[in-house]
């Protein structure tokens, strides 16, 4: 792992300026309004649309062979995020701005859990990243709707907005790469257990084109 091959200090200290001491990004107006509030709303903005069409489903016939498919779409987006903000508050690792090696005031930790949420380090997995990784919730939706153009899309856009995320917030030292890493973990888990009745019983797998069967493979895998 990054963390403990000591990946994570050496990919960190190259966004560190010591003679600041601090992050330089960290504070650069631009980065930190694109990269850290607007980026963000990309992923909620999925979602809403998402409710939105699984609602209408129930009342628009083009929609309603979808329904199944954007119900547990909806559910893998909001679960990866949900757990990964709920792990930082029991997890140990401290934020690299918040360690002594930074300027900062903790430790660095070795230990995955914290002996208490009251010492949590509140930044294990990185919540950017696991907002862009909830993204690929569109890989599994083309995979339950047995469309090939949507998976594709889905798992390069889920990448990319995670890897995107997770670096915007490395350098500005908001997080090691370790944690951009366990947020894409969480998020593809959480997806694989939404979309977990497909693999089972393909439950809605009627889709608008007649010629589509249904997933032709475990996205597990």
């Amino acid at each position: 792992m990054a963390h403990h091959s000591g990946l994570d200090i050496a990919l960190e200290n190259r966004f560190y300026d010591a003679a600041l001491p601090g992050f330089p990004l960290r504070t650069w107006p631009m980065l930190e309004l694109v990269g850290h509030q607007i980026l963000k709303t990309v992923p909620i903005t999925v979602g809403l649309v998402t409710l939105a069409a699984a609602v209408l489903a129930g009342r628009i016939e083009r929609l309603r062979p979808w329904r199944a498919v954007l119900w547990a779409t909806l559910a893998a987006l909001c679960l990866g995020p949900f757990v990964v903000t709920q792990l930082k508050l029991v997890t140990a690792p401290h934020c690299p701005w918040d360690l002594q090696m930074y300027g900062g005031y903790a430790v660095y930790a070795d230990q995955w859990f914290a002996p208490s949420r009251a010492e949590a380090g509140r930044c294990l997995p990185s919540g950017h990243a696991g907002a862009g990784f909830s993204l690929l919730a569109l890989y599994f939706a083309g995979w339950a709707a047995g469309e090939p153009r949507l998976r594709r899309w889905g798992l390069a856009i889920g990448i990319a907005a995670g890897v995107g995320f997770g670096t915007l917030r490395m350098v500005q030292g908001a997080h090691f790469l370790s944690h951009t890493l366990w947020a894409a973990l969480v998020d593809w888990l959480m997806a694989s257990l939404a979309f977990l009745p497909f693999a089972l019983g393909r439950p809605g797998r009627t889709h608008a084109s007649a010629t589509v069967e249904g997933p032709t493979s475990d996205p597990c895998c």
